[in-house]
């Protein structure tokens, strides 16, 4: 076949093929969507998302932190060691000390009862023996009474006027801090019987044995 009728078929087969090509190069990933779809399985989602999903994360895996706890013994003062701070615990014939860079004391005591100290961050090295069984980061709560030992004026036992039945020997003491210097020590008293103290705002804590239980008098 020659002239028109020729090229129309020629025209029509190669329609044919590239309407051919064309449906087959559609039914291929496109490159666009496949870069897409690869780059958010990598995480590439809108930052927004990102931000939520890890904070959702965070709150569901965010634990509350322990305790802090010091057993008896020699302690160093500072990282891995014990942080400064107040602690408590609750012992009989409780003894502590607080060392200085060379081994030096710098404060020392023995209590039974309640005992806080204030370990500092100046301190190299806390002990304590085993009569004071396990100290935590002091956490005080307000008391209608207490008994002997070192408490808290303010957030354990409020400022005021405090009366104890006493026995043959009651002896206390008010207190400007918690360090366990001499020079803490604002006063102080050895009574028979029952007895009263005012304890002003002033002070850091109050510390009593052989009185009994303290309640609030009047």
């Amino acid at each position: 076949m020659t002239g028109p009728g020729r090229r129309r078929d020629l025209f029509a087969a190669v329609t044919v093929a590239m309407v051919l090509a064309v449906l087959a190069l559609g039914s291929l990933p496109h490159p666009t969507r496949v870069e897409r779809t690869a780059t958010e399985a990598a995480g590439g989602e809108p930052a927004q998302r990102v931000a939520a999903r890890t904070e959702r994360r965070a709150r569901t895996t965010t634990t509350e932190a322990p305790p802090v706890t010091v057993a008896p013994g020699l302690h160093a003062v500072g990282p891995g060691g014990v942080r400064p701070g107040v602690y408590v615990t609750s012992g009989d014939l409780c003894s502590w000390e607080r060392r200085g860079p060379a081994a030096e004391v710098l404060a020392s005591d023995t209590g039974s009862g309640q005992v806080l100290v204030e370990i500092r961050a100046t301190d190299a090295a806390f002990s304590s023996s085993p009569g004071c069984a396990t100290w935590r980061a002091f956490a005080p709560t307000p008391l209608p009474s207490f008994g002997p030992g070192t408490f808290a004026v303010g957030p354990q036992v409020a400022p005021g006027r405090w009366r104890a039945e006493g026995g043959d020997l009651c002896y206390w003491e008010r207190l400007s801090g918690l360090g366990g210097d001499l020079g803490e020590l604002v006063a102080s008293a050895g009574v028979p019987g029952p007895t009263e103290v005012v304890l002003p705002p002033s002070d850091a804590a109050f510390r009593s044995f052989g009185c009994g239980t303290w309640r609030p008098a009047g």
